[in-house]
């Protein structure tokens, strides 16, 4: 439940982000971009690219990525017990000593509640090789990049339904 609870937040988050900001066409994604290959096949998600990272208390801090376009979505959700989102900092699936889980996130059409259109880097219906990684190549106070890859899951109990997500790349503002 822990796991859906972190998809549900990137997820509004990444609402929130959609509904607050204006837009225009012409300098829509201003460089930014969150893009990565699902199961071969490139996705570019830099229509709206934006990283948020919040002190959440009693040594909690995350870092949440989205990219957003008219009709999918995608985010990385990193925990750490201190504030090093810094250049050269790796994270992998697990995450404050095995309480929570760093995650890659997608969801189609935008919007959807609908359990077969979010996928997560973790599973809960059944054991499955479920793997993260993200690194931060850049880091300062205006923005953020990095890297990512991971095997991401269809969120229902129906079937097993992956995608591996390779060569991902973000470069956000903060």
């Amino acid at each position: 439940m822990k796991k859906l609870s972190s998809l549900l937040i990137v997820l509004s988050v990444a609402m929130v982000f959609v509904s607050c900001k204006k837009s225009n066409s012409s300098t829509a994604s201003g460089g930014y971009y969150f893009k990565a290959k699902f199961d071969g096949g490139s996705k570019d998600f830099s229509g709206q690219v934006n990283a948020i990272k919040s002190n959440l208390g009693q040594g909690t801090y995350s870092l949440i990525i989205t990219g957003i376009t008219g009709t999918e979505e995608s985010g990385l959700t990193l925990w750490s017990d201190k504030d090093d989102f810094t250049a050269g900092k790796t994270f992998t699936l697990s995450a404050l000593g095995g309480t929570a889980y760093n995650l890659l996130v997608y969801a189609a059409p935008l919007g959807s509640s609908d359990p077969s259109s979010q996928w997560t880097s973790t599973y809960d219906y059944a054991t499955v090789t479920q793997s993260f990684q993200c690194t931060i190549t850049e880091s300062t106070s205006a923005y953020i990049k990095g890297t990512f890859s991971s095997v991401i899951y269809q969120n229902n109990d129906q079937t097993v339904a992956k995608k591996t997500v390779t060569e991902g790349q973000f470069y956000a503002k903060f």
